[in-house]
């Protein structure tokens, strides 16, 4: 699949969607980004987000709520569903709507999911203290951390707490005298 301005046109993509989505691909076509890399970049960005929207006062009771929240705000897709399933926080996004996503949007000629989102939305759930997840999926013993469904790309993250402990980034911030 190559880039597509039509499709992202139709999905109502805005340009950092396209930014995103683009330099994704690009970086994972050239290898330049590997997944391992991707995870960690994007688990680190969720918790600077949820840092940032703490600063700004808002909390969430839920996982549900917090994404919902995120959603709105970044128009991720159209429709995003977050449920509680067993020890695990499933969230359902609409595939034909998303406008980050590296293959459908950005072009990316890969079979892998190299969807940013899944270390994202889990560094925003931990960096906003409602859960700690599940560190880490062994993708070379089968164990991945997303699936297509019904136009849908659904995301299982196993819960390991409740509760997360917020790591503050004290080192980055100045210390009052």
């Amino acid at each position: 699949m190559m880039w597509d301005v039509e499709r992202a046109l139709k999905i109502n993509a805005n340009a950092y969607h396209v930014y995103i989505a683009c330099m994704l691909a690009r970086q994972m076509e050239t290898g330049v980004l590997s997944l391992d890399v991707l995870r960690e970049a994007m688990e680190h960005t969720g918790r600077c987000i949820a840092e940032y929207v703490s600063a700004h006062g808002l909390s969430f009771e839920s996982a549900e709520e917090a994404l919902q929240f995120l959603n709105d705000l970044m128009s991720f897709t159209d429709e995003l569903v977050v449920e509680q399933r067993g020890g695990s926080v499933e969230v359902r996004l609409d595939r034909e709507s998303c406008r980050i996503c590296p293959r459908d949007t950005g072009g990316l000629k890969s079979p892998l999911s190299a969807c940013p989102l899944i270390g994202f939305f889990k560094g925003y759930l931990e960096g906003l203290g409602l859960l700690k997840l599940k560190e880490k999926y062994d993708m070379e013993e089968g164990e991945m951390p997303a699936k297509h469904e019904d136009d849908q790309c659904i995301f299982a993250y196993p819960v390991a707490e409740k509760k997360a402990e917020i790591k503050k980034r004290q080192e980055s911030r100045p210390q009052a005298k």
